[in-house]
């Protein structure tokens, strides 16, 4: 649309010019021909038109006129005092048609015209012309606004106009916004006024090399600004081929557009390195635009390996665009859209890789960097989109659906439903940009959730199986992601059933504790069978505490407990496993400390002999606590639920707990001498398994 205004300044501004020049030629006074052409001007146009260079007149039967040093002056709102400059002008006539009171003008040649057309803070244009005396047609007889009526104005036809070298600035008083084109050379041609006008240009915009050719017209339907003009052009820039074809009747377009390309890369110079390279794009709809909507109606897009269809509108009137959009795809492969790792070095010295050097802002697992939330209170918009396949780095999400809302900076996901290797997921998210402190709200929960197939599928781990309920209410502010998870309050929670897990994995979780006391569970056996897995995080002003953290295997028993600030990036658990062996349920406590980029783990050194045969009750299945978890849906048969409600005895609960005497033997020599306390429940567990 804006190159359409800048095309249909620059006719209007020449045509004016161009008639009052040949109006002086049919009136030839060669004693006063400057007063006379600039007396011409003025009545075209209201305005003072100045010939300061030499003036060549050349009479025979296409009579030319050579004008040096033409200005014209702007509005008198407008920015600078010049609308036009032109270093020179030539035009050449019909004499012949003159004598029947026709003006044909064969051709128009303007060198290095410098032409300044804007629109005030109303969207009026300087290119609008408040001709002095003028009578409006509804005041005039009807003899002289009929075609025969012999005082109405005469039409000119204009066989040719060429600009060679011009520029051309744009304004747009509205937004403030500035176009320049430079190296303009333009060539039109009409063989009548009901002829279409075919158009060859090219310019650099911006910087930008751009290029237009096809027809646009009648010109006499473009002059009178109520009929509806055809159009047929083609321009291309920034690897881009964009093709317009149907109707014009200023401001309002109604045409089928097509735009392609068969690399985004072209598109660097204005969306810089992070643009996807390697994809092609095609784009076909039905536009409708006029000043106070635009609508493209059978929108088919193609990228890469993405498609995208539906409708979109855009009203202008508001305080802000208002953007309306049923959409579907069958595949979104936003992982292909993102930038690469080369991208991201070059765009950003490799700071969004994984391989990024390690500095300050390395320490820390949530970016400080401020979201950018200003462009939220750009636009409203009311967005329906399902989505087949949405791919993302390292996921896939399956019958994906969301209403999108967003209004005044504040953008709504309700609801937000997908499949995650299969398994589906609601969720809600209300982000408040436009507050004076931006706030963010997450409820989620997925019911039998297929954990085992996720991790797989996303290449995380092969080395667990199961299911289980997930549940997550969170409540945040902040201008960063850091500043968020520092503030969070909510809960989450996860309940998992019956599962297995590689003995090489759950070795793993328990980390430091296997170099202490050997491993809880059989290594002869390639899988260790999961009963049941329990989580649950109450959070607090950034800080997550556990109310339950338990994994019960077929050979051990593993609790936790502690806190996770949010804030910090700090860990404060410990991690207590318990042998379900009625021979051997000593148990060494782990510590886990540090932030989330470097965790530690040590023993609780002082806990090493403690007996806690008991604690498989009570203690490790916290009823309250547990019990809690069995809102999330599917969790009636958990065996972590059935012992906490009694209906089940833990496993290992009936081993015989050592005397008193004997406990608080072993715990001062664990007192005395820890490293060998630790080496002896290591033997002493090793000799269990048969290690």
């Amino acid at each position: 649309m804006r190159m359409m205004k800048i095309l249909a300044g620059i006719v209007v501004v020449l045509v004016i010019v161009v008639v009052g020049i040949a109006v002086y030629i049919a009136n030839l006074d060669a004693n006063e021909y400057r007063e006379e052409i600039a007396a011409q001007a003025k009545a075209a146009t209201g305005r003072e038109l100045t010939i300061g260079g030499t003036m060549d007149f050349k009479v025979s039967l296409t009579p030319a006129l050579v004008v040096e040093g033409l200005a014209l002056n702007n509005a008198d709102w407008g920015s600078e005092e010049k609308m036009l400059r032109l270093k020179r002008l030539e035009v050449r006539v019909g004499l012949l048609p003159l004598l029947s009171g026709n003006l044909d003008i064969q051709r128009v040649i303007l060198i290095e015209p410098d032409i300044l057309l804007e629109t005030d803070k109303t969207g009026r244009g300087n290119w609008v012309f408040e001709t002095a005396g003028e009578t409006s047609k509804a005041e005039q007889p009807a003899s002289e606004t009929t075609a025969g009526g012999g005082a109405g104005p005469v039409l000119p036809t204009i066989g040719e106009v060429r600009i060679e070298g011009g520029r051309v600035i744009y304004k747009d008083g509205v937004s403030g916004q500035q176009t320049t084109l430079t190296g303009l050379d333009l060539t039109g041609r009409a063989a009548s006024p009901s002829d279409p006008l075919e158009l060859t240009l090219s310019a650099v915009a911006n910087d930008i090399p751009v290029s237009l050719v096809g027809q646009i017209g009648p010109l006499a339907v473009l002059l009178d600004g109520k009929s509806r003009a055809s159009l047929d052009l083609t321009a291309e820039a920034l690897g881009l081929k964009v093709t317009a074809r149907g109707t014009m009747a200023a401001p309002n377009l109604d045409a089928a557009i097509d735009v392609s390309a068969s690399d985004l890369a072209g598109l660097k110079p204005l969306a810089g390195d992070a643009i996807p390279t390697g994809q092609a794009l095609k784009l076909s709809a039905q536009l409708a635009a006029g000043p106070d909507a635009v609508k493209l109606s059978g929108l088919s897009l193609t990228l890469g390996e993405s498609d995208l269809s539906g409708d979109v509108s855009v009203a202008l009137t508001g305080k802000r665009p208002g953007i309306e959009a049923k959409l579907q795809s069958r595949q979104l492969n936003l992982a292909a859209l993102l930038p690469t790792a080369q991208d991201g070095a070059a765009a950003g010295g490799g700071s969004g890789g994984r391989d990024a050097p390690v500095g300050p802002a390395a320490t820390k697992v949530f970016p400080s960097e401020p979201l950018p939330l200003d462009g939220m209170q750009a636009v409203d918009a009311t967005v329906s989109l399902t989505v087949a396949r949405l791919l993302v780095p390292n996921l896939e999400l399956t019958d994906t659906a969301v209403d999108l809302s967003l209004k005044d900076g504040r953008l709504r996901l309700t609801p937000l439903l997908t499949k995650i290797a299969g398994s589906p997921l609601e969720a809600s998210v209300d982000l408040d940009g436009a507050a004076a402190t931006p706030t963010l709200a997450l409820d989620l929960k997925a019911l039998k959730f297929d954990v085992g197939r996720m991790l797989q599928e996303t290449g995380t781990t092969d080395l667990l199986e199961g299911s289980g309920d997930i549940a997550v209410t969170l409540k945040g502010k902040g201008a960063s992601v850091a500043a968020i998870m520092a503030s969070l309050d909510g809960s989450t929670s996860v309940l998992m059933g019956e599962g297995r897990m590689r003995t090489q994995a759950f070795d793993t979780f328990v980390g430091g504790l296997s170099a202490v006391m050997g491993s809880l569970f059989s290594k002869q056996s390639e899988w260790t069978v999961l009963n049941c897995v329990a989580n649950r995080f109450e959070i607090k002003k950034g800080i997550a505490t556990s109310q339950v953290m338990l994994f019960d295997t077929e050979y051990s028993t593993v609790a936790g407990e502690g806190d996770v600030n949010l804030g910090q990036e700090t860990l404060a658990l410990t991690v207590t496993p318990q042998s379900k062996s009625p021979t051997l349920n000593l148990s060494v406590p782990v510590k886990i400390g540090g932030t989330f980029l470097e965790p530690t783990f040590r023993p609780d050194e002082l806990a090493v002999a403690r007996r806690v045969g008991g604690l498989l009750g009570a203690t490790l299945f916290p009823p309250a606590a547990l019990l809690s978890l069995g809102d999330l849906g599917s969790g009636e048969d958990n065996p972590c639920l059935k012992i906490a409600s009694g209906e089940v005895k833990p496993a290992g609960s009936e081993a015989a707990p050592s005397p008193a005497g004997e406990a608080a033997k072993a715990l001062e020599q664990a007192k005395e001498d820890p490293k060998k306390a630790i080496e002896d429940v290591g033997k002493g567990l090793k000799k269990l398994f048969g290690n």
